[in-house]
């Protein structure tokens, strides 16, 4: 259920809520955040998990983009 009637931009709030928590990892566990989150995927898919999964399986590749562009200093 949307709780936003008529609006349905939850793509662009989760995408910033992907973002969000890939910043987070990053500034907590540094070089190893995408390693965690990818982890994270995996354990959650065992346990049954698919929708905590998939969460994770987003987190990771943004954590790899923000810190490839970190790497290169792009913004």
């Amino acid at each position: 259920m949307n709780p936003n009637p008529g609006n349905d931009n939850s793509y662009p709030r989760a995408a910033s809520g992907v973002r969000y928590a890939a910043l987070l990892l990053i500034d907590q566990l540094g070089e190893t955040a995408a390693a965690y989150a990818a982890m994270r995927a995996i354990v959650l898919q065992k346990r049954g998990d698919e929708i905590g999964a998939s969460a994770w399986r987003r987190v990771a590749p943004m954590i790899d983009e923000m810190q490839r562009k970190r790497a290169t200093g792009s913004s």
